[in-house]
């Protein structure tokens, strides 16, 4: 089904059939393939052949035949257009005018409407009568019902962006608003009288979805501007115009309003700029504003601070009859209205004023326009792209270029060369006449409509020879932002590293050559070393260095090489400097006759190339931990310590992990603190068991700190280390710099670590004994407690050690844990030590024999070496073994028995009370007998009567069929059933013991007295 209609009576019969252009061009050709890197500064262009014009004019082929078009709108891929049939059978040749709406981007969307002849037999004229769209009437000047002038003509269209609402105006001042979804236009009674030259759209407040145009404000030919609203009403009695009113006037003879915008500035809200052009002013005005509530507009607070005296505007003078100015801006996909505009074009008598617009912080009176440039139309001379009978009917803009349409052909210049790019005859029938050049902002696109025909200017990459312009320009980055491959680059970046070259910034023109394809390396480097230029070239080999790939490893090894021979001459260099300042320094200090400003700036200087030496120095180490892994280590160690800077090898060493060869050297140069902080910085193990020894000997302190830093070590392996280790010239410190270092380490591991090699142990106990005395055994008699229940020294050993040592304490000890009791305790007896000898009597606390053998020797020890009586009783009282009767052989014959009398006396007590007691168990044990006598005797009578139908309690089956027992609680069982039941319920081990006696009783031959048993 057609989606246009067919119109009733009128010259031009649509037929259901598309909308039919040319073929367009795609957005750009396709893209060159992609450069092919032949050898190492060369690069193929793989520029094509083959490349479509950037402009081409396409004529629009209708399905039907178009007599005249009036005027031509676009806007979001729908083109409105207004056309003039032939005339009419009338008696005054009135002609038919309908407009047609086109979607671009659809097939068969071709709409359309037409007002046709009243054929009215009354006389009362033509009415409006509307197919689909606005229909037009003939040119008697005669009045309708509904008082339109029916001899008007349709001369301008305007189209907001989205497309749905369209305005007409006529040349007689009426005004017509057509919304998208509706099928004739309506009048619009407040506009009636204005000729509208501009119309600068708003947006809706509700979004995409309200049917209201927003805000917007309208140019008249009089020289007016008015501020309103439509909204697409369905209501009845309710008038599109939702208000409409005059906000300014350009008074200056009154002047048409030829282009009009409005923009909010990107980072204020509420804050606008209001372009307003006539054929010779564009004006600014700026201001401040609140969203348009109701019938208030929000245009009119920003007019009221401007006067026709006060505006500010740009004047071009000069008398044009048409003028126009055009804006470009990007097309925004998420809000689908066209960005703030970032260029523009006013069409002026001189020519062709244009520039950019950078909104920022202006206020009222600034101006948003920058680097604004008139460009000629009347010509001088030949070198000018214009005749001097060429004047523009109208202008466009695109990103990159000024499209003039001309009176027969179109032409475009470029914004960045100000040359003509595209000049193309316009072909023209008889009596045909160019009208107007639109385009649709959201979509791009551009037409060209005469008064036969429609054309479609195709825009294809415009911006292909952009980046050339701007290398022209010497614009660099502009230029590559705008390159495309990557032989344009090549070119770029090859230009500017010569244009900073041929300048004398080589620093600079360096980082370019390092991207540069089409220079050769040994070309480049060349020029830096013919201009002495060291430090540019420099730069240049760590930029390279930075673009080539991980595989090119023998070029990187290379680079990296020449690069530290680099930075180490300007070490050097900076080195002398520094000493020569210094010098200096110290020359003019001593000269009292060197005035102090003199002093002063050789300080200065000095300072300076300090900063400058330490800034070089930075930069090299940076340069060694960046490329370590792709310098050959026995090249760069010669090629540094060629040149004496230790400091720099001994860096590079470490960075590599040489570490062994960085604390050999600090050991070398009697530098222990260093060498153990590099030593600690490291984790192989073997570094520690290697360095320890000379380290051990000449700063233990920190050494062990080192050690302990390590958790790893194995002590073991440290204990050469140890034995380096002087007591006597390292225990002068105080805390724990002053302890036995070689006992603090061994602690930690033993204690910490919880090391249980016995050697680390012995050789502890060793340094133990070795710092203990007879009368100090404090440090071994803690450790030898902390091993009390589990030694993991050998005891033997140690014996021998505190033995030699004469120890007697450490030896009581270690008697002890060995469980030699008696020789611990005759040690400390011999030694007079009854405390320690009482301790260790009672250690072995499961054999009393022994302990009490024990306590006798030291009562003995007592009686006979002290002769002590009453000491021996408090060993007697303090011991639960002895008694008196025990220590009375020790003493003297002649002793006095009153020192020990009470002791006797208790003790003949306490037997006494002891004899008292057996009697009793005696009478109570006779008692017992006497008793189970009875109960035996008693048993012998004792029976029970069992029926003969009693049943086993276990198997239900009779009792007296076989062996079974009965209990004084009257249960009986079988003998079996009883043994079975039994074995189920106890213990396994007891289980099998049971069996074992009934398999004995078996072999008795059974239990005595018959089958029968009484429990």
């Amino acid at each position: 089904m057609s989606l246009f209609d067919q119109f009733e009576n009128g010259d031009v019969d649509v037929e259901p059939a598309s909308f039919v252009t040319a073929p367009r061009a795609q957005a750009g050709p396709d893209k060159p393939p992609a450069p092919v890197l032949l050898e190492q500064g060369f690069v193929s262009t793989g520029i094509q052949n083959q490349r479509l014009p950037v402009f081409t004019l396409d004529r629009v082929q209708f399905p039907f035949h178009v007599s005249n078009i009036v005027a031509v709108v676009v806007s979001s891929n729908f083109l409105a257009m207004a056309v003039e049939g032939p005339q009419t059978g009338g008696k005054d040749g009135a002609r038919n005018q309908k407009i047609l709406r086109i979607d671009l981007a659809a097939e068969n969307a071709i709409e359309g409407g037409h007002l046709e002849e009243c054929s009215d037999d009354s006389g009362q004229g033509c009415t409006w009568k509307m197919e689909k769209w606005l229909g037009c009437h003939d040119s008697d000047g005669r009045v309708d019902e509904k008082g339109v002038a029916l001899g008007d003509k349709i001369r301008r269209l305007f189209l907001d962006p989205t497309g749905r609402h369209l305005l007409i105006s006529t040349e007689s001042g009426d005004n017509y608003y057509l919304y998208e979804k509706w099928k004739k236009p309506r009048i619009l009674s407040k506009f009636r009288g204005i000729i509208m030259e501009s119309v600068a759209w708003g947006r809706p407040r509700g979004g995409s979805t309200d049917p209201s145009t927003g805000s917007m404000l309208i140019g008249s030919r009089q020289g007016h501007i008015f501020e309103a609203e439509l909204s697409s009403t369905e209501e009845f009695m309710k008038r599109e115009e939702r208000y409409f009113k005059q906000v300014y006037t350009v008074i200056d003879e009154n002047p048409p309003v030829v282009g009009l915008r409005f923009e909010k500035f990107p980072a204020v809200p509420q804050k606008y700029v209001i372009f307003a052009a006539t054929p010779n002013r564009l004006y600014q005005f700026i201001g401040t504003v609140s969203e348009a509530n109701g019938d208030g507009g929000m245009f009119g607070e920003i007019f009221r601070h401007y006067d026709s005296h006060t505006a500010g505007y740009q004047e071009i003078p000069g008398h044009l009859t048409h003028s126009e100015v055009e804006f470009w801006s990007q097309y925004l996909e998420d809000t689908g209205y066209p960005s703030v505009p970032k260029t523009f074009a006013w069409l002026t008598a001189p020519g062709l004023y244009h520039g950019s617009l950078v909104f920022g912080n202006q206020n009222i009176g600034d101006s948003v326009v920058d680097n604004a440039q008139l460009l000629p139309v009347i010509a001088s001379s030949s070198d000018v792209p214009f005749s001097t009978e060429d004047i523009p009917i109208s202008v466009n803009i695109t990103e990159f270029h000024y499209l003039l349409l001309f009176k027969d052909r179109i032409k475009a210049i470029h914004s960045l060369s100000s040359e003509v790019v595209y000049d193309e005859e316009i072909p023209l029938e008889f009596g045909e006449k160019v009208l107007v050049m639109t385009s649709d902002p959201i979509k791009s696109t551009y037409w060209v409509c005469t008064t036969l025909a429609l054309y479609e200017l195709i825009v294809t990459e415009e911006d292909r020879d952009v980046w050339r312009l701007h290398l022209e320009k010497k614009s660099f980055d502009a230029a590559l932002a705008y390159a495309k491959d990557d032989a344009q680059k090549d070119k770029i970046v090859t230009a500017q590293a010569e244009y900073y070259f041929s300048q004398g910034r080589y620093v600079l023109s360096a980082a370019y050559y390092a991207q540069s394809i089409s220079l050769s390396f040994e070309e480049i480097s060349l020029r830096f070393i013919h201009r002495n230029e060291r430090d540019a070239l420099k730069h240049y080999l760590i930029k390279k260095l930075e673009r080539l790939k991980r595989g090119d490893a023998t070029q990187i090894t290379l680079i990296c090489t020449w690069l530290v021979e680099i930075f180490i001459n300007r070490l050097n260099v900076l080195r002398d400097e520094v000493d020569n300042a210094a010098a200096t320094v110290v020359g003019l200090s001593a000269s009292n006759q060197s005035p102090q400003s003199d002093v002063d700036d050789a300080k200065a200087k000095q300072r300076r190339l300090q900063e400058e030496e330490k800034l070089a120095v930075d930069e090299f180490r940076q340069f060694l931990r960046t490329y370590k892994d792709r310098l050959d280590h026995v090249t760069t160690y010669n090629l540094i310590a060629s040149h004496g800077r230790m400091e720099e090898l001994l860096h590079y060493a470490e960075l590599v992990g040489d570490y062994e060869r960085v604390i050999a050297h600090w050991i070398q140069e009697h530098q222990w603190t260093k060498a153990i902080e590099v030593l600690g910085r490291q984790t192989s193990l073997d570094l520690y068991y290697k360095f320890s020894p000379v380290l051990m000997e000449f700063a233990p302190f920190e050494t062990v700190n080192a050690w302990i830093k390590q958790p790893n070590l194995n002590p073991r392996h440290l204990i050469p280390a140890l034995l380096k280790y002087e007591v006597v010239s390292r225990t002068n410190g105080k805390g724990i710099e002053g302890q036995n270092q070689a006992i603090r380490y061994l602690q930690y591991a033993t204690g910490k670590l919880n090391n249980t090699d016995p050697a680390v142990h012995n050789y502890l106990l060793s340094l133990y004994v070795a710092q203990a005395s007879s009368d100090n055994e404090e440090g071994l008699l803690a450790f030898l407690n902390a091993q009390k229940s589990e030694p993991r020294y050998d005891l033997q050993y140690a014996l021998r050690l505190c033995s030699q040592r004469g120890l007697t304490q450490a030896c009581v000890q270690i008697y002890s844990a060995m469980s030699l009791y008696e020789q611990a305790v005759d040690l400390a007896l011999k030694h007079h030590d009854l405390e320690l000898a009482r301790i260790n009597a009672d250690k072995p606390e499961d054999d009393n024999t022994l302990r009490k053998k024990l306590w006798l020797r030291i009562a003995r020890h007592v009686v006979e070496e002290k002769r002590d009586i009453k000491q021996a009783m408090e060993y007697l009282k303090a011991s639960d073994l002895l008694k008196i009767e025990d220590v009375l052989p020790f003493f003297p014959d002649f002793v006095l028995i009153d020192e020990f009398k009470d002791e006797i006396c208790q003790a003949l007590e306490e037997y006494n009370e002891h004899i008292e007691a057996l009697k009793a168990e005696m009478d109570e044990a006779t008692r017992s007998a006497e008793s189970i006598r009875l109960d035996i005797r008693e048993l012998r009578n004792k029976y029970a009567v069992i029926p003969v139908t009693e049943r086993c309690r276990l198997c239900s089956t009779a009792l007296l069929t076989r062996q079974f027992y009965i209990f004084p609680c009257q249960h009986v069982f079988h003998a079996d059933c009883l043994v079975n039941q039994v074995v189920r319920d106890v213990h396994p081990a007891k289980a099998q013991r049971i069996l074992e006696l009934q398999q004995a009783i078996a072999k008795e031959g059974g239990l005595p007295g018959g089958i029968g048993g009484v429990k």
